[in-house]
């Protein structure tokens, strides 16, 4: 990604006006620790009183976060994170420091994270799913992709075209997966594409970085947030806070949303691409998310 694409000082810029005004008199902010990526780069910048921000920055094309992160944060939910300042026209985020992930913790513990907690956590999402149903309208018309399930048969017939004619014979399944998720009757909402415990604060269960969040079936979150036998629990946990119409067989839908949730993400991989590339250890990520919606 080019310097220019991200304005690095002219985003340092912007958030040292901000922060210097808060911490008047105490001294001025500093950076440190800093990670750039194809689509993103993001900054740690460290205050006098030894406290911490964030300032992410995003390329053209790929700035629906900075909406995405602006609307949770007027919802004033437990499990949104509030940013401190955005620019959505320049993409950029001054996001607070949530303290340590789900991750961090059970790496401190030497193992993964425990399936209750887990479980707590994919719960708490839902919630947060739910209260945002309202938004879909605005999240929208803010540029935040379009994956709802009536337009996934189409993308995903586009997207193995493209990228993996030889797996053309998963498209009639998919058709059918995205019949079964409508009849669910379950509004579109926010979905979050990357889920794991490593982009999910360990306080107040607060999932971050929504770049590749899209309006969607929230259920396709279960494709990335779900691995393993381990995992069952919270994928039953989560999927209990809906209620299904009569005669949905709740299985065979959550079977529906992972395949289609990993149409999803192979949809997001192609989007990246398109933007601003794949770095060779993500080159394939396209047609290896087809294949795992197979399953």
């Amino acid at each position: 990604m080019s310097q220019h694409s991200l304005q690095p000082d002219a985003a340092l810029d912007w958030a040292f006006a901000l922060l210097t005004r808060q911490v008047s008199g105490h001294g001025a902010p500093g950076t440190g620790w800093e990670r750039e990526r194809e689509w993103s780069r993001v900054r740690r910048l460290d205050l006098p009183d030894g406290g911490r921000v964030w300032l992410k920055e995003l390329p053209p094309g790929l700035r629906a976060e900075v909406s995405i992160v602006a609307r949770l944060g007027h919802l004033n939910d437990s499990s949104a994170l509030t940013a401190l300042a955005t620019d959505a026209e320049r993409g950029w985020l001054l996001l607070p420091d949530g303290g340590p992930t789900l991750q961090d913790q059970a790496g401190e513990g030497g193992g993964e994270t425990p399936p209750t907690v887990w479980s707590a956590a994919l719960s708490e999402y839902g919630r947060l799913q739910r209260a945002v149903e309202p938004l879909v309208p605005a999240l929208l018309a803010d540029g935040v992709p379009d994956l709802r399930t009536a337009r996934l048969p189409d993308l995903a017939r586009e997207l193995v075209s493209r990228h993996a004619p030889e797996l053309a014979g998963l498209l009639p399944r998919w058709r059918e997966d995205a019949a079964v998720l409508d009849a669910t009757g379950i509004p579109p909402s926010l979905h979050h594409d990357d889920l794991h415990p490593g982009n999910v604060f360990a306080r107040g269960n607060v999932p971050f970085d929504w770049g590749d969040a899209s309006v969607a079936h929230p259920w396709l979150s279960l494709a990335v947030a779900v691995q393993g036998p381990a995992a069952a629990g919270a994928q039953a946990s989560y999927v209990r806070g809906w209620h299904l119409p009569d005669g949905v067989d709740a299985a065979r839908a959550v079977g529906a949303a992972r395949r289609l949730g990993c149409v999803a993400r192979a949809a997001t991989w192609a989007r990246v691409e398109a933007t601003v590339g794949l770095p060779e250890r993500f080159a394939d990520a396209v047609p290896e998310w087809l294949e795992r919606g197979a399953d």
